[in-house]
């Protein structure tokens, strides 16, 4: 039996955000307590939520995809 020894990370990209301004730190917080009640990192919380967002732009203005 062959066991890895180390955890090899997935190949993509890669985004820091920081949340520094007191409306950011109120959006950090939103997207935390959102992320915490479905059980999710920050990270898959974050790209879910910009998918979502850029979803519904799209649909609101087609002419902007």
């Amino acid at each position: 039996m062959e066991t890895l020894s180390s955890a090899t990370m997935p190949d993509g990209k890669r985004l820091n955000i920081y949340f520094t301004d007191e409306d950011d730190l109120e959006l950090y917080t939103e997207i935390a307590t959102e992320a915490k009640s479905e059980k999710r990192s920050m990270s898959q919380m974050v790209k879910i939520l910009v998918s979502e967002a850029i979803t519904n732009r799209t649909k609101k203005n087609p002419k902007a995809s």
